[in-house]
């Protein structure tokens, strides 16, 4: 598989948790030069080595640090369940739908039945889902419970 470059984005340095270096969602990595990239590239942790997101895997023409978020298949399930995860900043919520719809690889999902679960700020129990065959075209916000 053919993958894209980063090239001048590092928005997966801020919005996913890396519980093996202490970084928090939503707050940026001490490691990343923002803009540049990893200052530890070649010792990252592996979950950082590991990670694609959907632009990265020619998903999708959506550039992370243009639109705000970045989509990624979870786990292997994630293709059989047809559900991305996203991480998107609160402000950039707004434009999601928009920006899903409007990206040709991203409208293809969507009609074939898949649907994204958002997480949108450091509250784990703070959920978006954008599911078109469920909840039309707006953005349906839950409440996880962890019990």
């Amino acid at each position: 598989m053919t993958f894209k470059s980063c090239g001048d984005c590092n928005m997966c340095c801020k919005l996913p948790e890396i519980p093996s270096i202490k970084k928090q969602s939503f707050d940026w990595c001490n490691n990343c030069d923002v803009g540049k990239g990893c200052k530890i590239y070649n010792d990252r942790p592996k979950k950082c080595k590991d990670f694609h997101c959907a632009y990265t895997l020619n998903f999708t023409e959506l550039k992370p640090n243009k639109c705000g978020f970045f989509i990624f298949p979870e786990n292997k399930d994630s293709y059989k369940e047809k559900v991305f995860t996203v991480y998107c900043e609160e402000h950039r919520l707004n434009n999601f739908v928009k920006n899903i719809t409007n990206d040709r690889q991203m409208n293809n999902l969507l009609s074939d039945g898949w649907s994204f679960h958002i997480r949108y700020n450091q509250d784990d129990n703070d959920l978006a889902i954008f599911d078109l065959e469920r909840f039309g075209d707006s953005i349906q916000k839950v409440k996880r419970n962890n019990n």
